[in-house]
C-alpha cells in the first residue's frame, strides 16, 4: 500500500523470522513497460530490487495478486480493452514477475466474466495462463513457483462447500490432464467483505444468515475439501476482523489470508493524528481537500454512507500517498514536525506495525 508499509513487513519478517509474503496487485505495482503502478511510482522491475536488497534474512515471498485480464484495465481513454489485448497485457506482466523471481503468482481471469466470457472460458483462460508461467519459468531455468488460483468477489457468505469442491474438481481434473502443477493455494470466500473501514461479512457475525449454514460448519467442510486434495486455503479480504476472529481462523486451520486496504488506512491515520496534535491545520485541510476530490473513497463506501469527511480520507488517503502534490504536503509537515523533536517517519511505521503485528500474533506466527 506503501514504502513505509513495504518497509515494516520486511522488518516485522526479519523480528519474528518468518515468511510473509508481500502480495501486490497490477494496479499497485506492474511490468515498467506496462508503466508500473501507483504504490511508490514502482515498476515490477524497481519493486524487486528494493525488496531483495532490503530483505536481508530471505524472508520474504515475493507475490502477485489477481493476475489475469482486464486487472489492470477495463478501459482505456474511455474504449473498453478487448481479449485479445487484456491477455497480452497480463501475459506481459506475468513474464516479467517469472523473470523477477517471484515466488507466489495468483491467476485470477474471473473479470471476463463481466465482459462476456463464459465460466468454462475462464477456465481455459486460467489453465492457458498457468501452462504460459510454466513455459517461461522453464525457458528461464527458474525453480518451481507457487500458484494460486480462485476469484475472490467479496461476499458476506462463505462459498457453499458443494460448490467449492466442484470448482475445485473441475480445476485440479483439467490440470492433471495438462500436466500443469497444482496449484499451493486455493482461494474460497469465508465470509469476509470489507467496507469503509469495518469488515461487515458474516464471519464475525453473531447472527446466522437466513437459508445459510454458518461459518462454523461450512468453513470446515471446505478445509476437509482441500485437505483431501492436497491444497491450501486462502482467504481474502480479512481486513478489520477482530482478535477473537483472527484467533478463529487458525482453530478453523486456515492457511493464509490477503489483507491491505488496513495497512494503508493506518498509514494515513498516523499522518493526520500527527497534523492535529501539532496543530498543522493548513496541512489537514489541503489533504483533506485533495483526497475527497479525486474520491478514490468511493470504492469502499456502502450506498447512503453515513461517513464524514475524515472516514472518506483515511478510507483512500493512501491511494495518494506517491501523488507529487501529496509527498510535497507530507514532506513539509514531516520538516515542520522535526523542528517540534517528532519524526512522522517513526510515528507511521509503528502504527503500521502495530495493524501488521495483530495478525501475526492472533492468526499468524502467535505467541500462544
Amino acid at each position: 500500500m506503501s514504502l513505509e508499509v513495504i518497509d515494516s513487513i520486511i522488518e516485522l519478517a526479519d523480528k519474528y523470522r518468518k515468511k510473509i509474503s508481500i502480495i501486490p496487485s497490477r494496479r499497485q505495482i506492474d511490468a515498467k513497460s506496462l508503466g508500473g503502478g501507483y504504490v511508490n511510482k514502482w515498476s515490477t522491475e524497481e519493486f524487486t530490487n528494493y525488496v531483495r536488497a532490503a530483505d536481508k534474512g530471505k524472508h520474504i515471498w515475493l507475490s502477485r495478486d489477481h493476475s489475469g485480464p482486464w486487472q489492470l484495465n477495463e478501459t482505456v481513454n474511455g474504449v473498453m480493452v478487448n481479449f485479445e489485448d487484456a491477455m497480452e497485457s497480463c501475459k506481459e506482466s506475468l513474464k516479467v514477475d517469472i523473470e523477477c523471481g517471484f515466488d507466489l503468482i495468483h491467476l485470477d481471469a474471473s473479470l471476463g466474466l463481466k465482459h462476456g466470457r463464459s465460466s468454462s472460458q475462464i477456465l481455459d483462460d486460467t489453465l492457458y495462463l498457468l501452462n504460459y508461467c510454466e513455459e517461461i519459468r522453464i525457458e528461464n531455468n527458474l525453480p518451481e513457483i507457487n500458484y494460486e488460483i480462485g476469484s475472490d468477489e467479496q461476499s458476506q457468505i462463505p462459498t457453499d462447500p458443494l460448490e467449492a469442491e466442484e470448482q475445485l474438481n473441475l480445476y485440479l481434473k483439467n490440470i492433471k490432464k495438462n500436466s500443469l502443477p497444482k496449484p499451493t493455494f486455493y482461494v474460497i470466500q469465508t465470509g469476509t467483505k470489507v467496507a469503509e473501514t469495518r469488515n461487515i461479512g458474516s464471519f464475525q457475525s453473531p447472527f446466522n444468515v437466513e437459508q445459510v449454514l454458518p461459518t462454523s460448519v461450512q468453513i470446515p467442510a471446505i478445509l476437509k475439501i482441500c485437505q483431501e486434495n492436497g491444497i491450501f486455503f486462502k482467504e481474502h479480504n480479512s481486513d478489520y476482523l477482530n482478535n477473537e476472529s483472527l484467533s478463529w481462523h487458525r482453530r478453523f486451520g486456515i492457511n493464509a489470508a490477503n489483507i491491505a486496504p488496513e495497512f494503508g488506512v493506518a498509514h494515513t491515520k498516523a499522518i493526520l493524528h500527527a497534523a492535529k496534535l501539532w496543530g498543522f491545520n493548513s496541512f489537514l485541510s489541503s489533504f483533506t481537500e485533495y483526497v475527497l476530490d479525486n474520491k478514490k473513497w468511493e470504492k469502499w463506501t456502502v450506498p447512503k454512507t453515513k461517513a464524514d469527511n475524515y472516514e472518506k480520507v483515511i478510507i483512500a488517503g493512501h491511494y495518494h500517498l506517491s501523488d507529487e502534490y501529496i509527498i510535497k504536503l507530507v514532506r513539509d509537515l514531516d520538516c515542520d514536525l522535526k523542528l517540534k523533536g517528532v519524526s512522522l517517519g517513526e510515528s507511521i511505521k509503528g502504527s503500521i506495525k502495530n495493524s501488521i503485528d495483530r495478525y501475526l500474533q492472533y492468526f499468524g506466527y502467535g505467541l500462544f
